[in-house]
């Protein structure tokens, strides 16, 4: 019997094996599908627009300035005229977004697409020569411009409106700002003036696209509020809001910023000297998030697959130990298949219902099946019906597991710890060397 045992035992670890391979198939189905979904977003994306960044507003001044140069002494001077660019950012900004979002499908996938409004209200203190020092001869001083930024233009649906002390001024598509490739422009007339001035604008954009939608906080200081009709938002960038509201029907969030925490004079000026990735982690918004992502929570349940597949052969090993049956290496596999193909159920279900009756429908399906074939092999349907509780506890409590993610290890821990010290308390007696006296029944 020793040699019988051990050679079941080698057999059951090839087929752990083999379904170890299956368990990774299935899971490369899982990304495959994901992978197809996300390709079916950026298909929405590009026919609407993609995920939106709001940038600005931003003052641009462009003057020209006289540079005398001597090479040697007693030979003449030799001037050039140089044309530059001086930024401004405001001084106070307060920005107030409501968001309206909608489901866009393409065949069973679909993605958020959002309708955005946002009033951007402040002050320039420009000061006296736009900051420029005294010493610099500026011969020529072009209106100054109000730059505004944005991801992706075509989300622009209307030209955005810009006052600028108290008057409307006509807004262009583009700006002048190499770094800042799409958005909207307006030239506000003159900034260069003797002494410090304090100009309030206020500018209105209505900007469209999909999945996320974040702001640049580039005020000395920003206030910012956001409301929109989701009730999941995901709040993604580097400054989580201030104070937050989410009930069933949306969410209501305020950001209170300054330029101590943002850093944003610095991060400009090093994204304008040709730093790509100055900006990044310096924006604030929302992901339009799903609930229940069923790819992630599918990926996440074939990770506990092989788990499942052990437990079923630990516990028809167990029958054949404790009950003296006989239990071949196909019927093994069948029930094997059996606990696999539930993953296979489960992604394929929830491409179409909610994830919990997915979960429910392909459970309840293997659970079924296990119980009338176990029933069978074991010569019981007393032992079936055990057979099929105890695989439909583990199934619940897998459930539990994809649904508190915080307590995810703590849970698998603890369940593994049980399930170990109830194989251990059931074989507490048993004589290993001594299995082959007896008989096996059938």
């Amino acid at each position: 019997m020793r040699t019988n045992l051990a050679i079941k035992i080698l057999i059951l670890l090839i087929l752990a094996g083999i379904f170890a391979i299956v368990l990774g198939a299935i899971g490369g189905v899982m990304g495959e599908r994901k992978r197809f979904r996300d390709g079916v977003v950026d298909e929405i994306a590009q026919s609407t627009a993609k995920a939106q960044t709001l940038i600005g507003p931003i003052l641009v001044l462009r003057y020209r300035e006289k540079t005398v140069t001597r090479t040697e002494q007693n030979q003449p001077a030799t001037e050039r005229v140089s044309t530059y660019m001086a930024l401004l950012l405001p001084d106070s900004l307060a920005v107030r977004t409501s968001v309206q979002v909608e489901e866009r499908y393409r065949g069973i996938y679909k993605a958020h697409v959002y309708r955005s409004t946002h009033r951007l209200a402040g002050v320039f203190r420009v000061p006296a020569h736009f900051g420029l020092a005294e010493t610099n001869d500026v011969v020529g001083v072009e209106p100054a411009q109000i730059e505004i930024g944005v991801t992706d233009s075509r989300g622009l649906r209307k030209p955005p409106q810009v006052v600028w002390q108290g008057s409307e001024v006509a807004v262009r598509t583009g700006t002048d700002l190499a770094w800042l490739e799409q958005g909207a422009s307006a030239a506000v007339g003159p900034a260069y003036w003797p002494d410090e001035r304090r100009i309030p604008f206020e500018i209105n954009v209505d900007l469209m696209g999909t999945e996320r939608l974040s702001l640049i906080p580039v005020g000395a200081t920003t206030t910012a509020q956001m409301d929109a009709g989701w009730p999941h938002p995901g709040f993604i960038g580097g400054f989580l809001p201030d104070e937050r509201t989410i009930t069933s029907h949306g969410f209501l969030a305020t950001w209170q910023l300054s330029r101590f925490a943002t850093g944003i004079e610095g991060a400009i000026q090093r994204r304008q000297s040709g730093v790509e990735q100055a900006l990044d982690n310096r924006d604030f918004g929302v992901r339009f998030v799903q609930p229940v992502d069923v790819y992630q929570q599918s990926e996440r349940a074939v990770k506990y697959g092989m788990l499942f597949v052990t437990l079923t052969f630990v516990a028809f090993l167990l029958f054949e130990v404790l009950k003296r049956l006989a239990v071949h290496p196909v019927q093994y596999t069948l029930a094997g298949a059996a606990v696999a193909l539930f993953f296979l159920l489960l992604i394929s279900l929830s491409e179409h219902v909610p994830f919990g009756v997915a979960y429910l429908a392909a459970s309840g399906a293997c659970v079924g099946l296990l119980g009338f074939y176990v029933s069978h092999v074991l010569g019981s349907v007393t032992r079936g019906v055990g057979f099929g509780a105890l695989v439909a506890m583990l199934y619940g409590v897998l459930y539990v597991l994809l649904q508190s993610e915080d307590y995810a290890l703590l849970l698998g821990s603890l369940l593994l710890f049980v399930l170990l010290a109830a194989i251990m308390v059931m074989t507490r007696r048993v004589d290993w060397y001594r299995l082959g006296e007896s008989k096996a029944t059938s």
